[in-house]
């Protein structure tokens, strides 16, 4: 089922099928909800699964100059008021863990669990949060497609770009319709984020951390960082993935997932 719900700020769109546990899947920067049709196919037997557009993103609207982390939480909690959902494992995606990190913090007993998937707690680098406003100036001079044209083949590993040029293309879709508004706001947002290690630190929940041994984003040194000093959390790696591991290994990525869940 597909709906929708009214904030101050911003409309929401959700998908929410199945039964038994919930599970929350929170895409990524210039992805949508729709990105998890798949992973939901699979999940959906066993669990109650809602996806949700984040603010800015998909078909939820938002027009704020600053799209928060906190606030994506926030609006992640309202839609899981409104379709009566009390206690779910959040899997986020790259900026979908960002939120996930966020909600952990602010609503810590509603999760049962966390999986970071292609994300960190981590606050960004100078350097990333440079490239962050470098890309809200091309928005603001009309160049969004320069934008999805530098930053789509760069999630996938450099060895799958060319045999998954048709997933890569159907990415760049869905991120063609991320409006300008939205990816300022979360580029934004993500820009001004705190470090959230200590809440994995802190979690009276499971964390599980997936990364992709080939990914352009988060390498390998900062991944066995994290694995090295979250020892209490589980951490999985996909042999031949980049940023995209339910697109690139989606056999073992949902594995892992179901794994976690179970």
């Amino acid at each position: 089922m597909e709906g929708y719900i009214e904030l101050p700020k911003c409309t929401l769109r959700y998908r929410i099928s199945g039964s038994g546990p919930a599970v929350v899947l929170l895409h990524g920067y210039l992805e949508s909800l729709t990105i998890w049709e798949e992973l939901t196919m699979e999940l959906e037997p066993d669990y109650t699964v809602l996806a949700v557009d984040l603010p800015g993103h998909g078909k939820s609207i938002c027009k704020e100059e600053v799209i928060g982390m906190d606030f994506m939480a926030d609006s992640v909690s309202a839609v899981m008021r409104a379709v009566s959902i009390s206690k779910a494992h959040l899997v986020g995606h790259s900026m979908g863990g960002y939120a996930s990190l966020a909600f952990a913090e602010r609503y810590p007993n509603w999760l049962t669990g966390l999986c970071l998937l292609h994300s960190t707690p981590n606050a960004d680098t100078h350097e990333k949060r440079s490239a962050r406003m470098a890309d809200i100036k091309l928005v603001k001079e009309g160049k969004k497609e320069q934008i999805v044209e530098n930053n789509i083949p760069r999630l996938f590993a450099n060895h799958n770009q060319q045999k998954l040029m048709g997933e890569i293309n159907h990415i760049k879709s869905i991120a063609r319709k991320t409006s300008e508004s939205g990816i300022v706001g979360a580029l934004n947002g993500m820009a001004q984020r705190p470090d959230r290690n200590h809440i994995i630190e802190q979690a009276l929940f499971p964390v599980t951390m997936i990364f992709g041994k080939h990914d352009n984003l988060i390498s390998m040194e900062v991944a066995q960082t994290l694995e090295e000093r979250h020892r209490k959390a589980r951490t999985i790696y996909l042999e031949n993935s980049g940023h995209m591991g339910f697109i690139e290994e989606p056999e073992q990525t949902f594995s892992a997932i179901k794994s976690i869940l179970k």
